[in-house]
């Protein structure tokens, strides 16, 4: 008995020291945020330590758990925030199908506004049909029946203008179906595209090929609708490329092709130079309809953005999906591309990044998508995949999407990285960057201070970013280790001025 009560001390005394060891971890932790120029309150995180530390040390179970529960709730504030950056999330047909009153929507977007989103991508056409009234298209039926206030998609841009929230309706562009044949596939099935066999092999999309021009001019007629009845900033195109695959065999494609070049691309052997251009000829049409959607759609709505979900990495995209982002961009078609980096791990997301930034030649502002549903138990590695593409220095990230946003992940980044609002930085990128050089030039002097570093050698920092807008970096000499944090956070005004052709 003796032997088990001398067991349960130690182990009592083991666990405390463990528990205790936490706090000085924490200690460690606020020194280094402080010297990297991390947004964080030292004064309070301080004293929730400190009384934390008074709590473990206690012989009652209750204060121990108290003083756990301190440091649960100190671990998002040592969460870097970025106060300039454009945030988006998309809103699919998913969550369209659970709103039926205003009130609905009204209680998400209060929940995106909490977080500081700025851009909404909601899924308004989808395989030959329309959330919306329209005149072109069918409306899907849910929106005639259940659907109780009106014309849902005016009620959404009203409620997310009243919020500051830009409205970017998500156009399913060349995709027609999932699983199952979609609406305008069943109402013209001559429509679909193929593999060279004349079968979809075990894909389960549906397209439709993009050399139809009666397809085009039907979608043309839905997005120019879109831009002229609506009140919308942007409008983002989804699928604006080929089914993944040896697709693009239908008889609409081969005989087009027969026309031009005298020659049926099914004959041609895989990999030869004759298959490579026509592979160029598929993707030249997805260029074609980007470039229509840029040049007719602005003429409308000269403010409008044209963005488009795309493939990732682009080496990718571009030999499997026939879809060329980086013409897009070199060309002025497009405003900004969300490329679809979803990874599980941050590690695959870094590769993912660099890959994407590499390639990105014109310098066209990528605001990374993440997946969420990858995330659904793990918080912590959204969070991670959020600071990850902040130290890569995009200017944004996409969240894919709202259906798969889990309380857990939404309360952490809440109450974590996104915890202070951003200033959006796609609109007015030179006062974006003049708030972010301001916010630095206040780190370095609060941060500063509380390490107990000169006020001169502070000030003179602060001078020197401001007289040169962030475009030199500062010299490394007596606190080198906070010189290289500043340094490293000017990059992304560098980033900043190259993505939206910014001269110093």
């Amino acid at each position: 008995m003796a032997k088990r009560v001398l067991m349960f001390f130690v182990a009592v005394v083991v666990l405390s020291g463990t528990i205790l060891a936490q706090v000085d971890g924490y200690k460690s932790r606020l020194e280094k945020a402080l010297w990297n120029l991390d947004n964080i309150d030292p004064d309070y995180i301080s004293e929730q330590l400190t009384e934390a530390e008074i709590l473990l040390d206690s012989d009652d179970w209750l204060d121990t758990q108290k003083g756990k529960a301190i440091l649960e709730n100190l671990e998002p504030l040592f969460v870097d925030t970025r106060i300039a950056e454009t945030r988006c999330i998309w809103v699919d047909y998913v969550t369209f199908g659970n709103f039926f009153t205003r009130g609905d929507i009204a209680r998400l977007l209060d929940q995106f506004a909490d977080i500081g989103i700025h851009i909404l991508f909601p899924e308004v056409y989808a395989y030959g049909t329309t959330i919306y009234p329209s005149e072109v298209a069918k409306i899907q039926d849910q929106y005639l029946y259940l659907w109780e206030d009106g014309d849902i998609l005016e009620v959404f841009i009203e409620e997310a203008h009243s919020r500051g929230m830009e409205v970017h309706p998500l156009v399913r562009v060349f995709s027609s179906g999932y699983k199952t044949p979609g609406y305008l596939i069943n109402q013209h099935p001559e429509w679909l595209e193929v593999t060279r066999d004349g079968t979809r092999g075990t894909s389960n999309s549906w397209f439709i090929s993009p050399v139809i021009p009666e397809f085009r001019r039907f979608l043309e007629a839905v997005m120019t609708e879109l831009v002229t009845n609506y009140d919308i900033d942007g409008l983002h195109l989804d699928y604006i490329r080929y089914e993944e695959g040896d697709f693009g065999y239908s008889s609409h494609s081969r005989d087009l092709y027969k026309k031009l070049f005298f020659r049926d691309p099914i004959e041609f052997v895989l990999g030869s130079a004759e298959d490579e251009a026509y592979k160029d000829f598929r993707r030249a049409h997805v260029d074609a309809f980007v470039r229509w959607c840029y040049q007719n759609l602005k003429e409308i709505k000269p403010d409008l953005l044209i963005s488009a979900a795309v493939g990732s990495p682009h080496s990718w995209g571009y030999k499997s999906l026939f879809q060329d982002w980086v013409f897009w961009s070199t060309n002025g078609y497009i405003d900004f591309v969300t490329p679809m980096q979803y990874r599980d791990t941050t590690p695959k997301l870094q590769t993912a990044i660099r890959e994407d930034k590499s390639a990105n030649t014109a310098s066209v502002p990528l605001f990374s998508g993440l997946g969420l549903y990858l995330f659904i138990n793990s918080a912590t590695e959204l969070e991670s995949q959020i600071a990850e593409v902040q130290k890569q220095n995009l200017p944004g990230v996409a969240l894919f999407s709202e259906a798969n946003l889990s309380v857990y992940s939404y309360t952490r980044i809440k109450n974590g990285i996104f915890r202070e609002k951003a200033v959006p930085v796609h609109r007015d990128p030179e006062y974006a960057i003049k708030v972010y050089i301001d916010d630095l030039c206040e780190r370095i002097l609060k941060n500063g201070r509380y390490l107990g570093l000169e006020e001169e050698v502070l000030q003179s920092y602060v001078e020197q970013i401001q007289e040169s807008g962030g475009s030199v970096g500062v010299a490394l000499g007596k606190y080198p280790r906070l010189e290289q944090s500043i340094n490293t956070r000017l990059e992304y005004v560098k980033e900043l001025h190259k993505y939206y052709k910014i001269d110093y």
